[in-house]
């Protein structure tokens, strides 16, 4: 019965890029949620076409291609088509986690690596042991990417190259949804999937967030960086022990008391 489901009742809100949103939104209505979408961060191109025989060049060459993000697949694929690129059997890949892996295999591409707990520092340590410090090591990455892996694996003489496919930017659209919808909506649950939602979300409410948490309502990270940065507003929130939507789904069941 409807009324069994676990988020029945419950509204929650989807801050996800509009591309990535779609999935989460449905997952929730399954379960018997209201989802409320509002896109807080788009993504656009960003390696510049003079850098494709350079990006040639280097997928010629044998070493690994580490992939911190769904998106560093799209974009990485997008570029090498528009380009008339084609990866090298010649390169072992790596993945941040189970959705990058998924989004490589969509490609024909295999992981060949991928860490346990789906985090940069923990990907550095799995390349630490699966690569050797004469293999190059190309990041494919965003321009808020972190730069763990070059900081952990430079000092111990391996040759980091980092190619960044794609620029985060906020989504003025979306921004203005939110407003709206923080006019009209009471949420039981406020989810993020990147720093960069956060830092956006906050500019977009201003102090709103405060009348939110008043309320009631949860705030829900998908892993540590995003924890960390609601912290920074002085926001604590619930973390899943797996790094994913569903691990947040879980999260959202398991305090709506009917997982």
């Amino acid at each position: 019965m409807a009324n069994d489901l676990p988020l029945q009742g419950k509204t929650v809100l989807v801050t996800r890029n509009k591309r990535q949103a779609a999935p989460f939104r449905k997952k929730v209505e399954a379960l018997g949620g209201t989802a409320v979408s509002a896109s807080l961060i788009a993504f656009q191109e960003a390696l510049p076409d003079e850098c494709a025989d350079s990006l040639r060049e280097d997928l010629s060459e044998p070493g690994w291609l580490v992939f911190t993000s769904v998106n560093g697949v799209r974009f990485f694929f997008s570029y090498l088509d528009r380009h008339g690129l084609a990866l090298s059997g010649r390169k072992k890949i790596a993945a941040v986690g189970e959705k990058t892996a998924r989004a490589l295999k969509e490609r024909g591409a295999r992981t060949d690596a991928m860490p346990d707990e789906y985090v940069a520092e923990c990907l550095a340590d799995t390349l630490k042991r699966y690569a050797s410090a004469a293999e190059p090591i190309s990041v494919i990455k965003g321009n808020l990417s972190r730069d763990v892996i070059k900081a952990e694996l430079e000092p111990l003489g391996y040759q980091i190259r980092e190619w960044v496919l794609y620029n985060t930017i906020q989504d003025e659209k979306g921004m203005d949804e939110l407003r709206r919808a923080a006019s009209r909506s009471h949420f039981d649950f406020i989810t993020f999937t990147s720093s960069s939602a956060v830092h956006t979300f906050m500019h977009a409410v201003g102090d709103g967030e405060k009348a939110w948490e008043n309320s009631g309502a949860s705030y829900i990270s998908i892993g540590p960086l995003t924890e960390k940065a609601l912290l920074e507003y002085g926001i604590s929130s619930h973390v899943p022990d797996t790094y994913t939507i569903e691990g947040m789904l879980d999260v959202m069941c398991s305090m709506s008391g009917k997982d």
